[in-house]
Protein backbone atom coordinates (compact mmCIF):
# COMPACT_ATOMS: atom_id res chain seq x y z
CA UNK A 1 0.00 0.00 0.00
CA UNK A 2 1.41 3.09 -0.74
CA UNK A 3 0.98 6.37 0.70
CA UNK A 4 0.01 9.77 -0.56
CA UNK A 5 0.36 13.08 0.65
CA UNK A 6 -1.76 16.39 0.02
CA UNK A 7 -0.40 19.57 0.96
CA UNK A 8 -2.93 22.50 2.24
CA UNK A 9 -2.10 26.14 3.89
CA UNK A 10 -3.77 29.45 5.42
CA UNK A 11 -3.74 32.88 5.51
CA UNK A 12 -3.57 34.41 8.75
CA UNK A 13 -4.72 38.33 8.96
CA UNK A 14 -2.71 40.23 12.14
CA UNK A 15 -2.91 43.56 13.50
CA UNK A 16 -2.44 46.77 11.17
CA UNK A 17 -3.55 43.95 8.37
CA UNK A 18 -0.19 42.39 7.86
CA UNK A 19 -0.64 39.38 6.20
CA UNK A 20 1.35 36.22 7.38
CA UNK A 21 1.28 32.95 5.31
CA UNK A 22 0.89 30.00 7.44
CA UNK A 23 1.40 26.28 5.34
CA UNK A 24 -0.41 23.53 7.13
CA UNK A 25 0.81 20.59 5.13
CA UNK A 26 -1.78 17.84 5.16
CA UNK A 27 -0.13 13.88 4.32
CA UNK A 28 -2.65 11.29 3.90
CA UNK A 29 -1.40 7.90 3.52
CA UNK A 30 -3.27 5.30 1.31
CA UNK A 31 -2.39 2.32 3.30
CA UNK A 32 -3.84 2.95 7.07
CA UNK A 33 -1.34 4.84 8.02
CA UNK A 34 -2.77 8.51 9.94
CA UNK A 35 -2.89 11.48 8.79
CA UNK A 36 0.44 12.90 9.91
CA UNK A 37 0.47 16.62 8.69
CA UNK A 38 -2.69 17.65 9.76
CA UNK A 39 -1.27 19.37 13.09
CA UNK A 40 1.41 22.20 11.92
CA UNK A 41 3.20 24.98 14.22
CA UNK A 42 0.86 27.93 13.74
CA UNK A 43 -2.10 28.56 16.16
CA UNK A 44 -5.37 29.76 13.64
CA UNK A 45 -6.32 31.99 16.44
CA UNK A 46 -10.05 32.41 17.87
CA UNK A 47 -12.67 32.53 15.16
CA UNK A 48 -10.77 32.29 12.10
CA UNK A 49 -11.85 29.08 9.72
CA UNK A 50 -9.57 27.63 6.81
CA UNK A 51 -11.55 25.57 3.93
CA UNK A 52 -8.66 23.71 1.56
CA UNK A 53 -9.00 21.31 -1.44
CA UNK A 54 -6.19 19.52 -2.64
CA UNK A 55 -5.45 17.05 -4.79
CA UNK A 56 -2.43 14.72 -5.66
CA UNK A 57 -1.31 12.32 -8.09
CA UNK A 58 1.34 9.65 -6.93
CA UNK A 59 3.42 6.95 -8.81
CA UNK A 60 6.61 4.29 -8.93
CA UNK A 61 7.50 1.17 -10.14
CA UNK A 62 9.04 -0.01 -7.15
CA UNK A 63 8.05 -1.52 -3.91
CA UNK A 64 10.08 -1.27 -0.28
CA UNK A 65 9.72 -4.66 1.06
CA UNK A 66 11.27 -6.54 4.56
CA UNK A 67 14.56 -6.74 2.46
CA UNK A 68 15.15 -4.19 -0.12
CA UNK A 69 12.75 -3.37 -3.72
CA UNK A 70 10.37 -5.73 -5.45
CA UNK A 71 9.23 -4.66 -8.94
CA UNK A 72 5.35 -3.57 -8.22
CA UNK A 73 3.86 -0.40 -10.10
CA UNK A 74 1.48 1.97 -8.40
CA UNK A 75 0.07 5.13 -9.57
CA UNK A 76 -2.62 6.38 -6.68
CA UNK A 77 -4.57 9.84 -7.15
CA UNK A 78 -6.35 11.55 -4.13
CA UNK A 79 -8.67 14.55 -3.63
CA UNK A 80 -8.81 16.22 -0.25
CA UNK A 81 -11.07 18.07 1.44
CA UNK A 82 -9.65 20.05 4.79
CA UNK A 83 -10.59 22.20 7.92
CA UNK A 84 -9.36 23.88 10.60
CA UNK A 85 -11.12 26.76 12.99
CA UNK A 86 -10.28 28.25 15.96
CA UNK A 87 -12.34 27.86 19.12
CA UNK A 88 -10.29 29.77 21.07
CA UNK A 89 -6.89 31.45 21.11
CA UNK A 90 -5.04 28.81 22.46
CA UNK A 91 -7.32 25.65 20.96
CA UNK A 92 -8.05 24.44 17.40
CA UNK A 93 -10.14 21.58 15.93
CA UNK A 94 -8.53 20.23 12.54
CA UNK A 95 -10.43 17.77 10.13
CA UNK A 96 -9.92 16.24 6.39
CA UNK A 97 -11.74 13.39 4.52
CA UNK A 98 -9.67 11.78 1.50
CA UNK A 99 -11.17 10.12 -1.70
CA UNK A 100 -8.51 7.99 -3.49
CA UNK A 101 -8.19 5.76 -6.05
CA UNK A 102 -5.24 3.35 -6.60
CA UNK A 103 -4.76 2.77 -10.38
CA UNK A 104 -8.78 3.34 -10.93
CA UNK A 105 -9.19 -0.51 -9.63
CA UNK A 106 -9.98 0.07 -5.74
CA UNK A 107 -11.63 3.72 -4.97
CA UNK A 108 -13.84 5.85 -2.36
CA UNK A 109 -13.70 7.92 0.42
CA UNK A 110 -10.97 6.24 2.75
CA UNK A 111 -10.07 7.36 6.67
CA UNK A 112 -11.42 10.97 8.48
CA UNK A 113 -9.29 12.42 10.72
CA UNK A 114 -10.10 14.50 13.51
CA UNK A 115 -7.91 16.63 15.87
CA UNK A 116 -7.46 19.02 18.58
CA UNK A 117 -4.37 21.36 19.02
CA UNK A 118 -3.74 23.07 22.52
CA UNK A 119 -1.16 25.50 23.13
CA UNK A 120 0.26 24.96 26.29
CA UNK A 121 3.17 27.73 26.15
CA UNK A 122 4.36 30.54 24.03
CA UNK A 123 7.92 32.65 25.30
CA UNK A 124 10.50 34.29 23.52
CA UNK A 125 14.18 33.21 24.40
CA UNK A 126 16.77 35.04 23.59
CA UNK A 127 14.97 36.44 20.41
CA UNK A 128 13.46 33.69 19.32
CA UNK A 129 9.72 32.50 19.84
CA UNK A 130 8.93 29.32 20.89
CA UNK A 131 5.63 27.47 20.85
CA UNK A 132 5.02 24.02 22.91
CA UNK A 133 2.23 22.03 21.74
CA UNK A 134 -0.24 19.44 22.22
CA UNK A 135 -2.75 17.28 20.18
CA UNK A 136 -4.52 14.99 20.15
CA UNK A 137 -7.37 13.01 17.75
CA UNK A 138 -8.67 10.09 15.73
CA UNK A 139 -9.22 8.22 12.87
CA UNK A 140 -11.83 6.05 11.38
CA UNK A 141 -12.85 5.08 8.27
CA UNK A 142 -15.99 5.85 6.64
CA UNK A 143 -16.69 3.28 4.28
CA UNK A 144 -16.46 -0.40 4.06
CA UNK A 145 -13.35 -0.51 1.15
CA UNK A 146 -12.11 -3.58 0.69
CA UNK A 147 -8.33 -4.68 2.50
CA UNK A 148 -7.24 -8.00 0.62
CA UNK A 149 -6.09 -7.01 -2.14
CA UNK A 150 -2.88 -5.59 -3.98
CA UNK A 151 -5.15 -2.27 -4.78
CA UNK A 152 -6.65 -1.77 -1.09
CA UNK A 153 -6.87 1.95 -0.24
CA UNK A 154 -6.43 1.56 3.14
CA UNK A 155 -6.66 -1.15 6.17
CA UNK A 156 -9.86 -0.17 8.00
CA UNK A 157 -8.16 1.21 10.87
CA UNK A 158 -8.97 2.90 13.71
CA UNK A 159 -6.35 4.66 15.68
CA UNK A 160 -6.16 7.03 18.29
CA UNK A 161 -3.55 9.72 18.09
CA UNK A 162 -1.16 11.74 19.84
CA UNK A 163 1.19 14.49 19.09
CA UNK A 164 3.98 16.44 20.41
CA UNK A 165 4.89 19.96 18.77
CA UNK A 166 7.48 22.21 19.12
CA UNK A 167 7.92 25.59 17.13
CA UNK A 168 10.69 27.90 16.67
CA UNK A 169 10.42 31.21 14.57
CA UNK A 170 13.38 33.57 14.14
CA UNK A 171 12.23 36.79 11.92
CA UNK A 172 11.00 34.60 8.64
CA UNK A 173 12.34 31.52 9.47
CA UNK A 174 10.98 28.73 11.36
CA UNK A 175 11.74 25.26 12.42
CA UNK A 176 8.98 22.82 13.76
CA UNK A 177 9.59 19.40 14.93
CA UNK A 178 6.81 17.42 15.84
CA UNK A 179 6.90 13.30 17.52
CA UNK A 180 3.93 11.12 18.52
CA UNK A 181 2.62 7.77 18.58
CA UNK A 182 -0.45 5.80 16.89
CA UNK A 183 -2.51 3.37 18.94
CA UNK A 184 -4.56 1.38 16.23
CA UNK A 185 -7.06 -0.82 16.86
CA UNK A 186 -6.28 -4.44 16.60
CA UNK A 187 -5.39 -5.95 14.05
CA UNK A 188 -3.41 -3.15 12.77
CA UNK A 189 0.07 -2.29 14.00
CA UNK A 190 0.96 0.72 16.10
CA UNK A 191 3.52 3.00 14.61
CA UNK A 192 5.95 5.99 15.91
CA UNK A 193 5.34 9.02 13.62
CA UNK A 194 8.28 12.27 13.37
CA UNK A 195 8.24 14.98 11.46
CA UNK A 196 11.14 18.06 10.93
CA UNK A 197 10.24 21.21 8.54
CA UNK A 198 12.20 24.28 7.85
CA UNK A 199 11.52 27.03 5.92
CA UNK A 200 10.81 30.61 5.32
CA UNK A 201 6.69 32.42 5.71
CA UNK A 202 6.85 35.96 4.62
CA UNK A 203 4.01 38.35 3.19
CA UNK A 204 4.33 37.56 -0.61
CA UNK A 205 5.16 33.69 -0.33
CA UNK A 206 5.68 30.30 2.08
CA UNK A 207 8.83 27.72 0.99
CA UNK A 208 9.11 24.58 3.59
CA UNK A 209 11.34 21.45 3.63
CA UNK A 210 10.76 18.47 5.60
CA UNK A 211 11.86 14.54 6.58
CA UNK A 212 8.60 13.03 6.95
CA UNK A 213 8.62 9.30 9.19
CA UNK A 214 6.78 6.53 10.31
CA UNK A 215 7.91 3.36 12.12
CA UNK A 216 5.77 0.63 12.42
CA UNK A 217 5.69 -1.30 16.04
CA UNK A 218 5.96 -5.00 14.42
CA UNK A 219 3.40 -5.78 12.20
CA UNK A 220 3.63 -8.21 8.75
CA UNK A 221 5.17 -8.54 5.47
CA UNK A 222 4.09 -8.20 2.06
CA UNK A 223 6.19 -10.44 1.08
CA UNK A 224 7.40 -12.91 0.97
CA UNK A 225 4.16 -14.64 0.30
CA UNK A 226 4.02 -17.56 2.45
CA UNK A 227 5.00 -15.47 5.38
CA UNK A 228 1.68 -13.12 5.19
CA UNK A 229 -1.20 -12.78 6.91
CA UNK A 230 -3.95 -10.37 6.30
CA UNK A 231 -3.44 -7.24 4.80
CA UNK A 232 -4.78 -5.51 8.03
CA UNK A 233 -2.05 -6.41 9.51
CA UNK A 234 0.59 -5.45 7.58
CA UNK A 235 3.49 -3.19 9.48
CA UNK A 236 3.94 0.40 7.19
CA UNK A 237 7.35 2.28 7.69
CA UNK A 238 8.33 4.91 5.40
CA UNK A 239 11.01 7.77 5.25
CA UNK A 240 9.93 10.88 3.14
CA UNK A 241 11.50 13.91 2.24
CA UNK A 242 9.90 16.90 0.06
CA UNK A 243 8.78 20.52 0.10
CA UNK A 244 6.11 23.30 -0.40
CA UNK A 245 5.72 26.26 -2.12
CA UNK A 246 2.67 28.48 -1.20
CA UNK A 247 2.10 32.06 -2.77
CA UNK A 248 -0.85 34.33 -1.86
CA UNK A 249 -3.43 35.40 -5.06
CA UNK A 250 -5.69 37.56 -2.59
CA UNK A 251 -6.15 38.10 1.05
CA UNK A 252 -8.03 35.31 1.60
CA UNK A 253 -7.24 32.99 -1.24
CA UNK A 254 -3.99 31.09 -2.27
CA UNK A 255 -2.61 28.19 -4.00
CA UNK A 256 0.17 25.83 -2.90
CA UNK A 257 2.44 22.98 -5.08
CA UNK A 258 4.12 20.00 -3.48
CA UNK A 259 6.18 17.29 -3.66
CA UNK A 260 7.66 14.53 -1.64
CA UNK A 261 9.95 11.30 -2.81
CA UNK A 262 9.68 7.76 -0.51
CA UNK A 263 13.20 7.14 -0.12
CA UNK A 264 13.26 3.79 2.23
CA UNK A 265 10.39 1.96 3.84
CA UNK A 266 8.57 -1.21 4.67
CA UNK A 267 5.28 -1.90 2.62
CA UNK A 268 4.98 0.84 0.82
CA UNK A 269 5.58 2.66 -2.61
CA UNK A 270 9.32 3.74 -3.47
CA UNK A 271 7.24 7.18 -5.30
CA UNK A 272 7.19 10.37 -6.58
CA UNK A 273 4.33 12.22 -5.30
CA UNK A 274 2.85 16.14 -6.91
CA UNK A 275 0.56 17.96 -4.77
CA UNK A 276 -1.76 21.13 -5.79
CA UNK A 277 -4.27 22.78 -3.58
CA UNK A 278 -6.08 25.93 -2.58
CA UNK A 279 -7.45 27.54 0.43
CA UNK A 280 -10.12 29.97 1.58
CA UNK A 281 -9.73 31.75 4.98
CA UNK A 282 -12.99 32.95 6.45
Amino acid sequence: MLGILSSLLSIKLKRMNKIIVILTLHLIISSPIVAQGLLDGYMKGKGNTDVALSASLESGSKFFIKDGTTNISRSISSINLFAAHGITKNLDVVASLPYISNDGNELGLQDASLFLRLQLIEVMIKGVKARFMLGGGYQLPVTEYKTENSFAIGQQGESKEIRGIVQLEKGSFFLMLKGGYSFRNNPNTDALPLVAKVGIAKEKYYVDLFVDYLGADGGGNYLPKEERGPFQELGVSFLRIGGNFYKPFTPRIGGVIGTAYTIDGRNIGQTLRISLGAVVKF
